[in-house]
């Protein structure tokens, strides 16, 4: 199972790839920039939404904090379509890979600290490595419990 959340997480990190130019929005927003390159007034489009002139300055001025039933609309009436994704800071997979590692060294700590009471110490890169491994083998939720 985790082979396939892994060729998933890597197909996924694919298509993120070339999106990160996309993830800039203008100065003054989607709906205004796009409005005016076609030539659009706010009245014309506030007619298509079936809203009021006024109405649509506010929702230009507040872009990024609109319902997505009002950004589907305003699409809608440009002609758009809304892609609504979440693109992550960092690849997935080098995600889950950093997760575990910090996972591992978080319980590697405690089993050290109990073994060097007993002059038992262990060598932490390699034990690091292996463990981070063995977390990955199974059941990805674990990685991210916080104890």
């Amino acid at each position: 199972m985790s082979d396939d959340k892994k060729l998933m997480r890597r197909s996924l990190d694919k298509k993120f790839k070339g999106l990160s130019k996309l993830e800039e929005k203008p100065l003054q927003g989607w709906i205004k920039t796009i409005r005016e390159a076609v030539g659009m007034t706010t009245s014309q489009l506030a007619k298509r939404m079936g809203i009021t002139q006024p109405r649509i300055a506010k929702i230009e001025d507040n872009e990024s904090n609109l319902k997505i039933s009002t950004l589907e609309k305003a699409a809608e009436a440009l002609n758009c379509k809304l892609v609504y994704m979440l693109i992550p800071n960092e690849p997935l997979e080098e995600m889950v890979q950093k997760r575990a590692k910090k996972k591992a060294m978080a319980l590697l700590k405690k089993v050290n600290q109990n073994m060097e009471l007993e002059n038992q110490g262990i060598d932490t890169q390699e034990q690091l490595e292996d463990a981070a491994q063995d977390l990955l083998k199974g059941t990805l939720s674990r990685i991210w419990d916080e104890k």
